[in-house]
C-alpha cells in the first residue's frame, strides 16, 4: 500500500504539527512554500496540505477542511509583521513577501478595514536584510516566517511595526488562522486524520526538543522559539478558529480579493475533533 502524501511548510511554526511523522511508513511528507501548496493538491501531488486559508475560496477545485490542526494566533504571531517608514496611515505602496497568499490577503484587509488604506500590493524577493537596507524604494514591506526573527529589517530605517494577528484580534476579538489542513472533496484519507491529530497532541508535551532541533540551528533564541510555539500560536481547531476563518473570507470578498464566498465544508469523519474551548 502506498504512503498517503501530505503537503506542509518547513517554516518552524508547522513543526508542531508534523514532528515525529518523518520516518512513517504511511506517511510521505512533500514540503513546500505555502503559496505552492494549493497547486501540489489541485495537481493530486499530496492528498492533504497545510494551506494558507485564502486558497480554501481560491482553488479551482472544491476543498473541505479537515480540522485536526491548524496554525493560529489568538494575537501577537512576531513572524507575519508589517514595517513601515512611514505611519501606517499614510502607506500606499506595500512591497510583499508572497510566501503567504493568507498574510497577503490579510494585510490589504487590516490596512483597509484599520487605517482606510487601499494599496498597492508589490511582489518583493524575501531574502537577507542586506538586500533592502538602505533601499528608499521599499518604504513598507511584508515579512513572513523565520526570517522576520533571524533577518529582520533595521530598526532605525524601519521605525514602524505592525503584527498582523495582534492587529486582527485587537480589530476583531477573535484570534487568526493563517493554514489549516485542506483536501480535495470526496478525498479517502484513511488514517491520517487521526494520526494528524495524536501527532499535535503528543508533540505539546515535546517542544523543547522542537526548539532544540529546528528552533536554535535556524537562529531562533531557544527561550524566544519556545515563547512562540507554545504560548503565541495555537495548533487546535474550534468554533472561534473556524468564525474567525469565514470572518476574514467574506472581509477578503468585499474587497474584491476572492470571488463570492464559498461555504465552509469540513471533512465528514473529523468533526469529532474539534476542540470546543480552541
Amino acid at each position: 500500500m502506498l504512503p498517503h502524501v501530505i503537503g506542509c511548510v518547513s517554516f518552524l511554526n508547522t513543526r508542531p504539527m508534523i514532528h515525529g511523522l518523518e520516518g512513517r511508513d504511511d506517511i510521505t511528507l512533500r514540503p513546500d512554500v505555502p503559496s505552492r501548496l494549493l497547486d501540489d493538491l489541485e495537481a493530486g501531488r499530496v492528498e492533504l496540505a497545510l494551506c494558507p486559508v485564502i486558497d480554501y475560496q481560491r482553488s479551482k477545485t472544491p476543498l473541505q477542511i479537515v480540522p485536526v490542526g491548524c496554525i493560529g494566533s489568538p494575537g501577537r504571531t512576531l513572524t507575519v509583521r508589517l514595517f513601515s517608514r512611514v505611519p501606517f496611515d499614510q502607506v500606499s505602496v506595500v512591497h510583499a513577501d508572497t510566501d503567504s497568499h493568507t498574510s497577503v490577503a490579510l494585510m490589504r484587509v487590516i490596512l483597509r478595514g484599520v487605517y482606510q488604506r487601499d494599496v498597492t500590493v508589490q511582489p518583493w524577493p524575501a531574502v537577507a536584510a542586506c538586500g533592502f537596507v538602505g533601499s528608499q524604494d521599499v518604504r513598507t514591506l511584508l515579512l513572513i516566517g523565520d526570517k522576520v526573527i533571524t533577518r529582520p529589517p533595521p530598526a532605525d530605517q524601519y521605525p514602524f511595526e505592525l503584527d498582523l494577528g495582534e492587529a486582527w484580534n485587537k480589530w476583531t476579538g477573535l484570534p487568526f488562522v493563517f493554514a489549516i489542513w485542506m483536501a480535495r472533496q470526496n478525498a479517502d484519507l484513511g488514517d491520517v486524520p487521526a494520526i494528524l491529530n495524536a501527532r499535535r497532541q503528543a508533540n505539546e508535551s515535546h517542544l523543547d526538543t522542537i526548539v532544540a532541533r529546528y528552533a536554535v540551528p535556524l537562529g531562533w533564541p531557544s527561550e524566544l522559539a519556545r515563547e512562540y510555539l507554545g504560548r503565541m500560536l495555537r495548533y487546535e481547531v474550534g468554533p472561534p478558529q473556524l468564525q474567525a476563518v469565514q470572518l476574514f473570507w467574506r472581509k477578503a470578498a468585499e474587497l474584491k480579493l476572492i470571488d463570492a464566498v464559498r461555504p465552509l465544508v469540513l471533512h465528514p469523519a473529523t468533526e469529532t475533533f474539534l476542540i470546543s474551548d480552541a
